[in-house]
């Protein structure tokens, strides 16, 4: 009988045994398991996604043009709303590699879980918003209006803590 064939390994692979490298890594690189340009990334598109955001509700409420026949949108809104929302599509991007990596590198460390869970949480509550704000009408537009526009504006809180905690256990 033959003897099954060693299966192939990429040189960088080899000896490689699952998540156990992960033991193997320094504290300090263990800490900063996302890398320094993908955690620039992300503070910077989360910034300008809140900023259009927050601009847009400031135009919205404060600033509506008067017609003839009533309050019109701001010139600017529509404007806004297109940079909001090709930020928000590299946002979601960016939260599903983030899950895919920093968070299930890290949940086995208890630090930091829940204000990482919250901050998911809201994150996946704001796609589900979002979507429904383009989907939706009557009551359940409403309803995501709602939601999206203040868990949107506490999100940055929500965002500092994780980050500012994290920052502080290093």
């Amino acid at each position: 009988m033959r003897p099954l064939p060693r299966p192939l390994q990429r040189p960088e692979r080899k000896g490689h045994t699952g998540g156990a490298h992960l033991a193997r890594l320094s504290a300090r690189n263990a800490a900063r398991v996302m890398s320094r340009p993908l955690r620039l990334t992300v503070y910077a598109l989360c910034a300008l996604l809140w900023s259009s955001g927050v601009l847009w509700l400031v135009l919205h409420f404060g600033f509506a043009q008067q017609g003839p026949f009533g309050a019109l949108p701001n010139p600017w809104e529509p404007t806004l709303m297109r940079v909001h929302g090709l930020l928000a599509v590299g946002a979601v991007f960016l939260l599903g590699w983030i899950g895919g990596g920093h968070i299930l590198t890290r949940w086995s460390s208890a630090r930091n879980r829940r204000s990482g869970l919250v901050l998911a949480a809201s994150g996946a509550l704001l796609i589900a918003s979002g979507y429904a704000l383009y989907y939706s009408t009557g009551p359940l537009h409403d309803i995501a209006s709602a939601t999206h526009e203040w868990l949107g504006v506490a999100a940055a809180s929500v965002a500092l803590a994780h980050w500012w905690r994290v920052r502080a256990t290093r």
